[in-house]
């Protein structure tokens, strides 16, 4: 019985003294700068932002079909079966698919990104991390979003092998410090990479022709004989659609401007980590937080 009372008190002991360790490491990462709680708040924040991208990558495929179906004859009542018959629809079903497909790889690309940020809180806080295990997965699909020989795409490779890493506890607190500017790079190459999808597939492309599509149907459909009642609401219902685009684009925007805060307050953290003091770093972050923070429900707002 006292032999098994000393292995319990080792047991402890052994147990309390990893416990501290974590927390000592943890408390000096990055040159003793950073505190585990302000490390958490920008990650949280940026995880957070990029799981509200999805639906917005989503809209780019429903986009296009709505452009499309704006050009369908009014009256028509055609059923998708219909649709297979009509070459014009058939190609412009193909080309919305393709279109999904980037949008697919952009999510992905997102997905990917969200892990990373969750992953280094991890990291950062405990001094160990884990991480999905479909980051390769992801990144089959990000291609097509990304290119595949862009340097948002070369990162995303380099972003999916740090994960592995995390998954097999090779990559530890100390590598993390030594390759913040390596890190902050592939953080900044992704986001950029998005905010491109965004801005000129999404709203300079996709939104852009279905605003031109719809106002075309409705004037196609109006008519100088309409009864006052008949042009008031169709009227009513141009402004309702109008405004949902408007919407849209507003969210996309927000999500360019969060992306551009997480990619500059990250390089903002690697470029200072090892000169400030730990009551520095909220002061640092902190103003990243709060923008990213603010634009989270804007991204989300319209849908």
């Amino acid at each position: 019985m006292e032999i098994l009372d000393q292995e319990i008190m080792t047991l402890i002991r052994n147990r309390t003294r990893v416990v501290l360790i974590v927390v000592t490491i943890s408390a000096l990462l990055f040159a003793g700068c950073t505190t585990p709680d302000a490390v958490s708040k920008f990650c949280a924040s940026a995880a957070t932002t990029l799981a509200s991208a999805k639906p917005v990558f989503a809209d780019m495929k429903a986009s296009c079909m709505r452009a499309a179906d704006s050009r369908e004859a009014i009256g028509a009542f055609t059923a998708a079966a219909d649709d297979k018959k009509n070459p014009t629809m058939v190609d412009a079903v193909a080309s919305c698919n393709d279109i999904g497909k980037q949008g697919d790889g952009a999510a992905a690309a997102a997905a990917i990104l969200s892990d990373y940020f969750s992953a280094i809180n991890a990291l950062a806080s405990f001094g160990t991390a884990k991480a999905g295990t479909d980051a390769g997965a992801l990144a089959t699909k990000t291609g097509a979003a990304l290119g595949a020989n862009s340097a948002a795409q070369t990162a995303i490779g380099s972003i999916v092998g740090d994960l592995a890493s995390f998954l097999t506890s090779a990559y530890q607190l100390k590598k993390l410090e030594g390759d913040l500017t390596r890190v902050s790079k592939n953080i900044s190459d992704v986001s950029d990479g998005l905010v491109k999808v965004i801005q000129n597939n999404y709203l300079d492309q996709l939104l852009a022709d279905e605003e031109q599509k719809t106002a075309v149907r409705y004037r196609e459909f109006y008519r100088s004989d309409f009864s006052p009642e008949a042009k008031v609401m169709l009227d009513d219902r141009w402004r309702a659609d109008e405004a949902a685009i408007q919407a849209k684009r507003a969210s996309a925007q927000s999500l360019i401007s969060a992306l551009q805060a997480l990619s500059k307050g990250f390089a903002n953290l690697a470029s200072n980590a090892h000169s400030l003091k730990a009551a520095d770093l909220p002061g640092l972050l902190g103003p990243y937080v709060a923008q990213i923070q603010a634009l989270i429900p804007q991204i989300q707002k319209a849908f």
